[in-house]
């Protein structure tokens, strides 16, 4: 600690890693950035250039967690590196924000929950919960107005998928497993907090029915049909919906390349322990970015909309009376992406951080939401349901 700042170190230098690991991070004013790390040498130059500052760089793991003012870590790599590098970094105590998925595996997401040493903050970025919507959402549902959800639906409509997946590695199923655990683990995440309860069963059906196909495995600056294609990356910088710019050039690839395998449409249903029933739909060939949510209690309903424009709306319906209730809840300008939500779990990290008070906190449902995901690919890859093994994460604070 500084001036009543803390050392940050980033580990994983793309556009997330950088944008909010770095500069979102710096704008909280708690903290300043004392190191960062990536196992390539020219995103190590770029980041300190961008950052600014005494920053020191490393391109090995080891080596940076032994930085001497080091007190939080910021973890934004691949996710099949994610618990290996978490399980690194809570043993030497420091603090931790990992970014989703916790995982790749339900074991790993549990070897990463027993590396804790009570020692240090850990959370894991699912920052949706901190959204204005979201936020309001648990009132609503804490408060009793639709009661004890007993079913409920979500979709994820993703029309960017062709933009953001299907460029570059993650079409492939050995690099992510699948977008729902990619993406679909923030809708779920807020599905679970909502009805408060841990996932035990689910079945999937999906498939890859617009990206893919037989085409070529070639660049798009390379192909003779870039002027009919709505794909077609015309330059090597894309504007992520949080504004970073990705300037890989592993990212041009042909989205209907033979190449791809990532489904690019699921449909999960889940039962949960207490016995309410969730289905989500992810779709990455839809016209809109938005996500839509659903659920019904044993007094009344609710639905919630998502977008990034923050166009926030929530329904409330309670049973037998004649008309339901409107609210709307407000846009946060200037205080990150994802309706406030970013701001809102820098500072609840940086918070328990300063208060000296160590803690896991959003834990339960980062393993619950990882684990839909995961089982969601098994079950799609098996055709059968598949049970998932129960969370021993203990309640409170822990969810």
């Amino acid at each position: 600690m500084k001036d009543g700042k803390f050392g940050l170190g980033i580990i994983g230098l793309g556009a997330r890693g950088v944008h909010f690991g770095g500069r979102d991070f710096l704008k909280s004013g708690n903290c300043y950035v004392t190191c960062v790390c990536d196992v390539f040498q020219e995103r190590v130059d770029s980041a300190i250039n961008e950052l600014g500052g005494n920053i020191t760089g490393y391109t090995n793991v080891d080596d940076f967690l032994e930085h001497p003012d080091l007190d939080a870590v910021v973890v934004a790599t691949n996710d099949m590196t994610h618990a290996d590098i978490a399980v690194k970094v809570l043993a030497k105590k420091k603090h931790l924000y990992l970014e989703k998925p916790m995982a790749q595996t339900i074991e790993d997401c549990d070897r990463i929950i027993d590396a804790w040493t009570g020692e240090s903050v850990f959370m894991v970025g699912l920052e949706l919960r901190y959204c204005t919507l979201m936020q309001e959402c648990k009132k609503i549902v804490e408060r009793g107005d639709i009661g004890r959800i007993i079913i409920g639906t979500v979709v994820d409509n993703v029309s960017v998928g062709g933009n953001y997946y299907f460029h570059g590695p993650r079409r492939k199923k050995q690099y992510i497993k699948s977008l729902i655990l990619e993406k679909g683990t923030h809708s779920l995440d807020l599905a679970n907090w909502l009805i408060d309860d841990s996932p035990v069963k689910v079945y999937a059906s999906g498939g890859l029915d617009v990206f893919g196909g037989d085409g070529e495995d070639i660049n798009c600056v390379d192909c003779d049909k870039k002027s009919e294609c709505h794909y077609y990356r015309n330059d090597k910088v894309f504007i992520m919906d949080y504004g970073a710019e990705v300037k890989e050039t592993t990212l041009d690839k042909c989205v209907y390349s033979k190449e791809c395998d990532t489904h690019d449409n699921s449909l999960v249903i889940i039962d949960y322990e207490k016995g309410a029933r969730l289905s989500y739909m992810e779709c990455h060939f839809t016209p809109e970015y938005s996500r839509e949510f659903m659920f019904v209690g044993d007094k009344g309903k609710m639905t919630a909309f998502y977008n990034n424009e923050q166009e926030f709306k929530i329904m409330v319906w309670k049973r037998h009376e004649e008309k339901p209730v409107y609210y709307y809840p407000p846009k946060v300008e200037g205080l990150g992406a994802h309706g406030g939500g970013d701001d809102g779990i820098i500072r609840e990290f940086s918070k328990r951080i300063l208060s000296g008070k160590p803690c896991m906190i959003g834990i339960k449902g980062a393993r619950d939401s990882a684990a839909i995901a995961i089982a969601a690919y098994q079950s799609e890859e098996s055709g059968l349901p598949v049970t998932i093994p129960h969370n021993r994460i203990f309640d409170g604070e822990q969810k």
